[in-house]
């Protein structure tokens, strides 16, 4: 009874890997895909506020966080 179980365990070992693996690359393409929506958020403001739109992009997406907190802490020092 045990061999089978261990068979059983051993068989079933990729299709749980392929199950997490799936999960995880949903996760970083809706986790890219938020970055990118955030970074054209950036860009209209940014074109909105007379600063350069493609750098900020730029920024904000290559480097999220620092630079959408970069952006926020520089961009509100002009108004519109």
């Amino acid at each position: 009874m045990s061999g089978a179980t261990v068979a059983l365990s051993v068989i079933a070992i990729p299709f749980q890997a392929a199950t997490s693996l799936t999960t995880f690359t949903l996760f970083l393409i809706g986790l890219y895909l938020a970055f990118l929506l955030i970074a054209l958020w950036v860009y209209q403001d940014a074109r909105i506020r007379g600063m350069n739109g493609l750098f900020w992009l730029a920024i904000v997406f290559l480097v999220p966080i620092f630079g959408l907190v970069g952006y926020v802490i520089y961009g509100r020092e002009r108004p519109v």
